[in-house]
């Protein structure tokens, strides 16, 4: 419509439903224009800011009608997610830690007391109690694995977990399960053993150990196939001394079985299955540092998740206290003292479990490389970031601009 055009508005009666008529002059010519419309009672005229604050909001906001008890989740859908906290919660919050680990405990309390029993421990009542504590440790560690893995497929990324540490888990509990198996199957180690030890001697590798450590193996093997999948190796090579050191174990081990085939100073497989529990042992003293110096370098725990932590201090923390328990249940500590590499274990891993938890929730409570909290996914600010900066000359062109001031709805 030009500027010398003209509007002229015939309205229906007072008060009465009708019609309307506009007509619409152009300026400069014989032409008119008539527009007819429904009208309802009649209204006075309104200045377009009034009309624009009269018109319907075309975005209402609604609120929700409040759940019927009805409506609300069965019970044991409650039960059910309250026992998958440990594999769903990302937060580690207080109440969550609490119910996860309380259940934890109900679970570890069943099998306890329908498992058998180990009778050499002298005292009835302790034998169901140190049931309870083995069986809640092995719960927690074997269950461990698991949010690391649920946490990188929801998130279809494994940044913020070190390939480092992947990579060195897969290596150490190859050794063990190694280790377990032919110790718990092969009757020329049992006989080794017993040569060396006496007839009497008893392996004490336990098929629940078997379990662990296979079960262990296949999970930090899927850990870093989602590495792999996800590109993590080539945003994240392996550094130098990983890739030497597990380069040096594959060597060792060759050799150590050439030597061993040979015979050489006498050398059996029992032997070849100490070194590689050794070699175990010491990746277990340092493959937890490249995850400690990632979380410091990007001042984020964000990615990690933190119940792999809870899972294995709780482990570690009965696994020590049971150790310590039977042996005073027996009055004879040489469990301890003569196998001090496991007991010391126990302690690295929780020393560093500790590190972990500062870090969460002292040093890097919200702190994530791109900007959001530890319950964001690593880069997803960046990427929204991004995708706005691309749509902003789009907007401009659209009638809006890209400075800060907002385009005219209506013109859009």
């Amino acid at each position: 419509m030009g500027p010398a055009a003209a509007t002229r508005r015939r309205k229906g009666s007072p008060g009465h439903a009708g019609t309307s008529m506009d007509i619409i002059d152009r300026g400069g010519s014989d032409e008119s224009v008539a527009i007819t419309t429904q009208t309802g009672p009649e209204t006075p005229l309104l200045s377009d800011h009034e009309a624009r604050d009269a018109a319907p909001d075309p975005y209402p906001i609604t609120s929700s009608p409040s759940p019927s008890p009805s409506s609300s989740r069965p019970l044991l859908h409650r039960v059910v997610s309250s026992f998958a906290i440990p594999l769903t919660d990302q937060t580690g919050s207080a109440s969550n830690i609490l119910l996860g680990l309380f259940n934890l405990v109900i679970v570890g309390s069943v099998l306890g007391i329908v498992v058998p029993k180990d009778p050499t421990l002298p005292t009835p009542w302790y034998r169901t109690v140190s049931s309870i504590i083995g069986y809640t440790y092995f719960c927690a560690w074997s269950i461990s694995f698991y949010p690391q893995i649920i946490l990188n497929y929801s998130r279809k990324s494994t940044t913020g977990l070190s390939n480092d540490f992947g990579v060195l888990n897969v290596a150490g509990f190859a050794c063990y399960a190694t280790y377990t198996l032919c110790m718990y199957w092969s009757p020329s180690i049992q006989r080794q053993y017993r040569e060396r030890y006496g007839d009497d001697a008893e392996i004490t590798v336990q098929s629940n150990d078997v379990a662990f450590a296979l079960h262990a193996l296949l999970l930090c093997v899927v850990q870093v196939t989602q590495i792999w999948w996800y590109g993590g190796f080539d945003a994240q090579p392996l550094s130098l001394p990983v890739k030497l050191g597990v380069a040096s174990l594959f060597v060792v081990c060759v050799v150590y079985a050439s030597l061993v085939v040979e015979h050489v100073h006498g050398l059996e497989w029992l032997d070849y299955l100490y070194m590689l529990s050794f070699v175990k042992v010491v990746i277990s003293l340092v493959k937890y540092m490249p995850q400690v110096v990632l979380n410091y370098n990007r001042k984020s725990t964000a990615g990690w998740n933190i119940w792999n932590i809870i899972l294995d201090f709780t482990g570690g923390t009965l696994s020590v206290a049971q150790q310590i328990a039977d042996s005073a249940d027996l009055h004879d500590f040489s469990g301890i003292t003569g196998n001090p590499a496991k007991f010391a274990l126990g302690f690295v891993s929780m020393f560093f479990d500790v590190i972990f938890f500062l870090q969460h929730y002292v040093l890097y409570p919200d702190g994530e490389e791109s900007g959001t909290g530890n319950g964001g996914d690593v880069g997803s600010i960046g990427e929204a970031a991004a995708e706005v900066t691309a749509e902003a000359p789009l907007l401009d062109a659209a009638g809006g601009t890209a400075g800060g001031v907002e385009p005219d709805l209506e013109q859009v």
